[in-house]
């Protein structure tokens, strides 16, 4: 048990013990009272166990007190007692802690959201780091390709720029490598939406000789359509120059009220002449990892958008669908949801291995109060069967008692055992008994499930019955 736990089941003892003193008298209204203290242990409680410590010591104290203080009637008043104990501490103390479940579920399921969208921003950190990077080093190889067939150039000269371009390429791979163990605590702001700028990476490309065509129609969103085209664009140049250098690219950007359609073509790259006037082959393309244009595909489809990349009529195109109408897709910025929870295969895995615990933990909760409801019924039958086989009188066993049979006769039909007059009920008058008489009291039962609360009184004296009557309780 933790270590806090003992003075949590002295607490729990404390509440069942003060529903036992306090019944039966004026002070009975405060057992009302104790619902709060037992929401708020349910609602705060972690644990179980304090609490079924004490209210099992309470229960059994319970029954001591009542033994000590009611000996002739201690097992009704008894039962009272854990009745009382069902109504005003379990059943609020499981109210709570249903409460403190679903609350504890919820923030379990927020940390595996907050999970998910943490491992999708070190993912688009390390797609970001992959555009940056991999478009510069694909820039590097481009030029020292260039120097390699620039006239005039000596032999160690073209052998130093063809060293640059291998270890550009080397470099690259090796960044692939390294972006799939990236790992970042805190995401890096991404730039202010500006509108669609694809300036920056056009003059990159032509500046490393590649001639670029750009026909942009239409105005492209800036808050999430523009972002995902300088993207696309972006990774097909880096792709059209590691694998065609020296090929015009084409780039065709359309924008409507409804989608922004974007398409980058370059054909099959020429062989270009050396300064030695013999064909030469073109830089070797770095084969890659294709992750470029896999972080533009995802970031398409985030936003609801189609997108492709493969070979056309000779070369090589890359398309890309984005639907601009409301409700149709989801920024690649945004935040991740419980519906993306679900999606990922193992954020799926770990919301449902949270639910079913939850699952346990409230059942294992509701099996108290519903044990002690089974419990109470359970005594409530034996207790309410003893009652009627030993102090029931039903009304055909009291019309076969008659004035003047005598006292072995009655004993033949009667019960064997019968009520105290002091126990019963206050809301029944007690006719003056006939004098020199001695009166037997029982209760007017016909079954076991009888719950009626009229009395049968039959007096003796002499030897012989003298009265015998059927007290109701008062209109």
């Amino acid at each position: 048990m933790h270590r806090h736990g003992w003075w949590q089941a002295l607490l729990v003892l404390a509440c069942v013990l003060l529903i036992a003193l306090l019944s039966g008298g004026q002070g009975s209204f405060l057992q009302i009272l104790l619902v709060v203290p037992a929401y708020l242990i349910g609602r705060r409680w972690a644990s179980m166990q304090p609490v079924l410590l004490g209210f099992g010591l309470g229960v059994v104290g319970q029954l001591v007190i009542w033994f000590l203080g009611e000996p002739a009637d201690y097992l009704s008043q008894w039962f009272t007692s854990v009745l009382s104990d069902f109504v005003f501490l379990l059943l609020p103390w499981w109210l709570g802690r249903t409460l403190q479940q679903r609350e504890t579920r919820r923030r379990q399921e927020a940390a595996v959201i907050a999970d998910l969208a943490r491992a999708r921003e070190r993912t688009r950190i390390a797609e970001d780091m992959h555009d940056l990077i991999g478009h510069d080093l694909a820039l590097i190889a481009v030029h020292s390709g260039a120097l390699e067939v620039l006239p005039g150039a000596s032999e160690e000269q073209r052998q130093a720029a063809a060293d640059i371009r291998s270890r550009a390429v080397s470099a690259t791979d090796r960044l692939h490598e390294c972006l799939g163990i990236l790992r970042a605590e805190d995401p890096v702001d991404r730039r202010a939406p500006v509108g669609l700028d694809l300036e920056s990476a056009v003059s990159a490309a032509r500046d490393a000789g590649v001639s670029v065509d750009v026909e942009v129609t239409g105005e492209v969103p800036s808050e999430v359509a523009a972002p995902a085209v300088e993207r696309i664009v972006q990774e097909a140049l880096t792709n059209a120059m590691k694998h065609a250098s020296g090929a015009p690219v084409t780039i065709r950007v359309s924008a409507d009220r409804e989608t922004v359609e974007v398409s980058v073509d370059n054909p099959r790259p020429k062989t270009a002449p050396a300064s030695t006037g013999q064909p030469r082959e073109p830089a070797p393309a770095n084969p890659g990892s294709g992750m470029g244009l896999i972080a533009a595909e995802e970031r398409v489809r985030l936003l609801g958008g189609t997108f492709s990349a493969g070979p056309h009529r000779g070369g090589f195109r890359v398309r890309a669908s984005l639907p601009l109408a409301a409700g149709t897709g989801a920024s690649p910025e945004r935040s991740a949801t419980a519906t993306d929870a679900r999606l990922d295969p193992e954020a799926r895995d770990r919301l449902r291995l949270v639910r079913d615990r939850q699952r346990i933990d409230v059942r294992r909760a509701a099996l108290v109060p519903g044990v002690c409801a089974l419990v109470l019924v359970g005594v409530f039958v034996v207790l309410q069967y003893l009652t009627f086989a030993s102090v029931g009188l039903t009304s055909e066993g009291f019309a076969r008692v008659h004035l003047g049979d005598s006292v072995h006769s009655a004993e033949k039909v009667l019960p064997g055992s019968g009520l105290e007059e002091e126990g019963i009920p206050t809301t029944i008058d007690v006719p003056t008994a006939p004098a020199g008489s001695s009166c037997r009291f029982y209760l007017a039962r016909e079954s076991v499930i009888d719950f009626g609360n009229d009395v049968y009184r039959i007096c003796f004296s002499d030897g012989a019955v003298v009265a015998a009557d059927r007290l109701s309780q008062k209109e």
